[in-house]
């Protein structure tokens, strides 16, 4: 060898955050999708009504569905 150590990577993987909005039973039948998602470097998972900005700008993509959307809105809109 030659003595030189490989550079760092500067490449970091992209991050996703899951916002549905989870009723009780919607929750029951979640449940194993959050635990997978805990498995998974870069994912993470929360209910949309618990949903904090920084936890949302802090990921590279959003995927949420239509009433996670709808409650945002409703939260954003008299900004």
């Amino acid at each position: 060898t030659n003595g030189w150590a490989p550079l760092p990577s500067t490449k970091r993987e992209a991050s996703v955050i899951l916002l549905p909005l989870m009723g009780e039973e919607l929750a029951a039948s979640l449940k194993n999708v959050e635990l997978a998602s805990r498995n998974i470097a870069g994912v993470s998972m929360m209910n949309a009504s618990d949903a904090e900005v920084y936890e949302i700008l802090r990921h590279d993509y959003l995927i949420m569905d239509r009433n996670a959307l709808d409650l945002l809105q409703g939260i954003l809109e008299p900004l």
